[in-house]
């Protein structure tokens, strides 16, 4: 196929990148003596997931920073990639979907076991939306938050975060022109099944046998098939851990040096299978109307797609880039907590750890509304909203008794009434910090607060966020649930 669908394209994006941070600095220092060439790295940070973060709550901030949840509502499929799924054996896409509001129509795919996983995700979604001839809303999440062994290239060079793209037929601002893949079982790295950490082969390999063989015929042949030469390439997205292979591959194929696309590996590091299209959505921030961008990922095989923008790239000129979100909110992970988030480092928590946290899946599944959409009850008589939803008004002047409507949460700012700060209950980052919130309708509910490393003065303004709740080490289950998160610090008139 020569040339894309003309009536479907990308008609929004969403990024999301944790606050915490790990210097590279730091790692060097406590892991340098087992590998000297590291210390090669030691410059700049890369994006960590706070303890309570993986690679669902993050498809789903990037999901809700895509569109909004009523947007949302009206999706006909969600496709989501990832190397790091927390599941092998549960639909992931399924945990996202509930979470970001989509319907329970909604088709839904989980797409991983390689790296260019995302650029695949990013190509079944925008054919889904294109799909029967009738275009429809389908969303692509990637999100990856890979791990090595302490004292590996991969734990240095490595970054946690994720991207969303959302594909339809109004307000298009780019569009995929042409699409070429080649599938090679070239094995530059791997991972077995239930394993914590891959096994990498010596760079130079990788670089000579892998990239610069196997990627340039799939670049050049995605040029052709899109009818643009080398010259005409704007953008051009090639993410990889190994200094200069953007740089070298686009000289191969003779695309201009300033089409390449900054990587972020001083202030995010490479985010595996989401790396690509994070890339992507920072050159859409910056793209104007008419230009071309060419697109790769990489892993057992490449992959390639060729994009143009619209004219109404225009309209998402605001946006801050991808480096300008990574730099304006950082807070510093130390390495001993960072190896405790990631269950590399076991701290003796006492007996307070030692409680069962067994999730009754029958209850998560009736209380599934509540719980994962945040989903209180409207009074449909005098409007008061309360949470959980009930048979009964919770307004004493009030008292109706009946049914209530739907009144979704997720959204609305809400404001600290107020905060215990809890040093007896378990938590792997302590203390455990919770509290009355009011939202804007007037609900009220006791939620605990996370990315909070001080506590939060009454009156200050939280926004809801998609966190884990617990994690049953016995069975190796999560628990998700929403939490509070400080909104820049705000207070608010009480």
């Amino acid at each position: 196929m020569a040339r894309g669908d003309e009536t479907t394209g990308i008609t929004a994006f969403g990024t999301y990148i944790p606050s915490m941070r790990l210097h590279r600095k730091a790692m060097a220092s406590e892991v340098g003596w087992i590998n000297p060439a590291l210390n090669g790295y030691r410059h700049g940070v890369r994006a960590i997931c706070d303890f309570d973060e993986d690679v669902i709550t993050m498809a789903v901030e990037a999901a809700r920073r895509c569109k909004d949840l009523q947007a949302l509502g009206e999706i006909f499929a969600i496709v989501a990639a990832s190397t790091t799924f927390p599941f092998a054996d549960r639909l992931n896409a399924s945990v996202v979907a509930a979470a970001a509001g989509l319907p329970n129509c909604v088709q839904a795919v989980d797409i991983a076991n390689t790296q260019r996983a995302g650029v695949s995700a990013f190509r079944v979604a925008e054919r889904l939306s294109a799909a029967d001839g009738a275009p429809r809303p389908v969303l692509c999440v990637a999100a990856d938050r890979r791990r090595g062994r302490p004292g590996s290239l991969v734990e240095m060079t490595s970054g946690d975060a994720s991207a969303a793209f959302l594909f339809g037929c109004e307000n298009v601002i780019a569009r995929i022109v042409a699409h070429r893949v080649s599938t090679v079982d070239f094995v530059d790295h791997y991972r077995r099944a239930n394993e914590a950490y891959e096994y990498g082969w010596e760079e130079r390999w990788v670089r000579d046998e892998g990239y610069r063989k196997i990627a340039p015929p799939v670049l050049t042949c995605a040029m052709e098939a899109a009818g643009v030469s080398s010259a005409e390439i704007d953008h051009f997205i090639f993410p990889s851990t190994i200094r200069g292979i953007a740089a070298g591959l686009a000289k191969s194929i003779d695309i201009r040096d300033d089409a390449v696309r900054d990587d972020f590996q001083d202030v995010i590091g490479e985010a595996g299978a989401a790396h690509s299209l994070l890339m992507l959505a920072d050159t859409l921030c910056a793209a104007g109307p008419g230009e071309k961008i060419l697109m790769a990922g990489f892993g057992q095989g490449c992959e390639a797609i060729v994009l143009e923008t619209t004219s109404l790239i225009k309209s998402i000129s605001d946006r801050q880039g991808v480096r300008a979100l990574a730099e304006s909110d950082q807070h510093e992970l130390p390495f001993i907590r960072y190896l405790s988030f990631n269950g590399q480092l076991e701290p003796d928590f006492g007996p307070r750890a030692e409680t069962d946290r067994k999730t009754a899946l029958s209850a998560a599944y009736r209380h599934a509304d509540r719980v994962a959409r945040l989903i209180a009850g409207k009074c449909e008589k005098c409007g008061t909203v309360q949470f959980p939803k009930a048979k009964i008004c919770v307004n004493p002047n009030c008292g109706h008794e009946g049914n209530q409507s739907d009144h979704a949460l997720a959204q609305e700012a809400a404001v600290i009434k107020t905060v215990t700060t809890d040093w007896l209950g378990f938590s792997r980052n302590p203390p455990n910090r919770y509290g009355m919130v009011e939202f804007a309708s007037g609900a009220r509910m006791i939620m605990n607060f996370t990315s909070a490393p001080d506590e939060l003065p009454v009156g200050s303004e939280v926004s809801m966020v998609y966190r884990i709740q617990e994690f049953d080490p016995y069975r190796k289950f999560h628990r998700y649930s929403w939490k509070a998160k400080s909104a820049d610090g705000r207070i608010m008139e009480t």
